[in-house]
């Protein structure tokens, strides 16, 4: 089964660890990553701890469009994901893929036929 994270419009799955590809970040020492940022309310989804971020369009090939934010890769014990108005999420040594999710309405559930 796959480990699975949500934390307000954030979704983080644990995935394969895979060399970081495609446009790679990493954060120094005491300098938040910032995994998305909102709007409205300038609320970040950010983490304290070194990590590396990378974007590889070929890893999300699988995600709609618009929502694929990156991978974050956790090399030390753990990091913690912390936002303002959520409880932080603590995620062990590994690679995780980072997307947005989407809220649906009424009229955006569809019924797949066999």
């Amino acid at each position: 089964m796959r480990e699975i994270f949500a934390q307000g419009d954030l979704l983080l799955e644990r995935v394969a660890d895979t060399a970081p590809s495609g446009t790679v970040t990493e954060n120094l020492d005491g300098v938040a990553m910032v995994l998305a940022e909102g709007e409205e309310s300038g609320h970040r989804h950010a983490i304290a701890e070194r990590v590396t971020l990378f974007r590889d369009e070929k890893l999300a090939a699988d995600i709609p469009p618009g929502l694929y934010l990156g991978h974050v890769q956790v090399t030390s014990p753990y990091a913690r994901v912390t936002h303002e108005e959520h409880a932080p999420i603590t995620l062990l040594r590994g690679t995780y893929r980072v997307r947005r999710q989407r809220e649906l309405g009424p009229r955006d559930a569809r019924v797949l036929a066999d």
